[in-house]
């Protein structure tokens, strides 16, 4: 299996033309957005990788049953021609066959035509011909198997890259948010700075009034009081859906439109792959029940009974989160790389309308997360 032959190097459709990198509310820098240009290159070429590795695990299969078949029909010739070279130097003087010496004499004239009625040259040809197809689909499978190493070098490129950018973004957005912070509480504290200014010079004013004033009170009887000092503004809520739906991955991340792409075993992939670091956050996409278990392919995985009717499934997950009653945005697991995704960190996401089959998950998600 494709997988199993990354794992052990250690090492997710037409292309759409957009791609996903999810990151907190907030005006982006430059340098984000460099980073989102790089992750959606490498996820690109790791998409493009993993299917090319794809189609050739199936073209590899062919020329192996092929390179089999060649070698069977070789080895079932051999008797034959074992026994044309035993017939050689057992009849008298040369076989005709191999000689254009003398062919009148009458003993190789004679042994000549008794290996023309067994069908000695029919046996030679059909033996050079197996021969040449089993060189030819052995040529054709060496090339073939190249091809395959140089695919998954490329695909473990393209994965590094990908978690380098991803790590990046990170270590960017956690930058900006430490910024955006020092000038929140910069701000706050600057208001409640003027706050308290201002409630000084009322206090001020007001005891420079009751001096002037022979400490009598105002015309109303009461005594004048500072006004209350202005509220900080909340932070504005982040905006973390669209369509009804929760990104499920919590943290930076890239996608493409993956859906159909060639998968090792002949399969086609029928969801969105995730490209993410692991430990980041995967969260319900939407209200519902959760349960968590496990499979040989997806390894760690979460099965979300949404209360819209619809199933969503999610795995490859390096550890589990909650379970059972959950509301949209409740972590449910964290990314990871367990089933056949060793060595490449991702969250591959389903969506089952009505708990059917599934559908292209790319639209809603693209919605969500972007």
């Amino acid at each position: 299996m494709l997988h199993r032959l990354l794992v052990s190097l250690v090492v997710t459709v037409a292309l759409a033309a957009s791609l996903a990198v999810s990151s907190p509310a907030g005006a982006e820098t430059p340098a984000i957005e460099r980073a989102r240009a790089q992750a959606q290159d490498a996820v690109r070429r790791v998409s493009d990788a993993e299917s090319q590795l794809g189609s050739i695990e199936r073209d590899l299969a062919t020329l192996e049953s092929k390179a089999t078949r060649a070698e069977q029909h070789l080895a079932s010739l051999s008797g034959s021609m074992e026994e044309l070279v035993v017939q050689r130097y057992t009849s008298r003087g040369e076989m005709p066959l191999l000689t254009e010496a003398d062919i009148n004499d009458g003993v190789k004239a004679e042994a000549f035509a008794r290996y023309v009625s067994q069908g000695t040259f029919d046996t030679i040809d059909d033996f050079t011909a197996a021969k040449q197809e089993l060189d030819e689909a052995s040529a054709a499978l060496d090339a073939k198997r190249e091809q395959q190493r140089a695919s998954i070098e490329s695909l473990r490129t393209a994965l590094a890259d990908v978690q380098a950018e991803l790590k990046r973004l990170e270590e960017l957005e956690a930058k900006r948010r430490a910024e955006e912070e020092a000038r929140r509480r910069a701000a706050e504290a600057e208001a409640q700075r003027r706050a308290a200014a201002q409630a000084q010079q009322a206090r001020q004013a007001q005891a420079a009034r009751s001096s002037g004033a022979g400490g009598a009170t105002t015309t109303s009887g009461a005594t004048r009081s500072a006004p209350a000092p202005a509220a900080a503004p909340a932070p504005a809520p982040q905006a973390s859906s669209g369509g009804g739906m929760v990104c499920p991955v919590a943290g930076p991340h890239s996608f493409i439109d993956s859906w159909g792409y060639p998968r090792s075993g002949g399969r086609a992939h029928k969801g969105v792959d995730m490209m993410a670091r692991i430990g980041v956050p995967v969260v319900a996409p939407v209200s519902g029940t959760v349960s968590h278990r496990g499979n040989s392919i997806g390894g760690l995985s979460f099965h979300l009974s949404g209360d819209n009717g619809h199933y969503y499934y999610g795995t490859h997950l390096s550890r589990y989160g909650q379970a059972g009653r959950v509301s949209a945005g409740t972590v449910i697991g964290y990314v990871g790389d367990t089933g056949n995704a060793r060595g490449m960190p991702h969250l591959h996401f389903e969506i089952h309308p009505n708990h059917s089959g599934p559908v292209n998950p790319y639209p809603a998600t693209r919605a969500a997360c972007g």
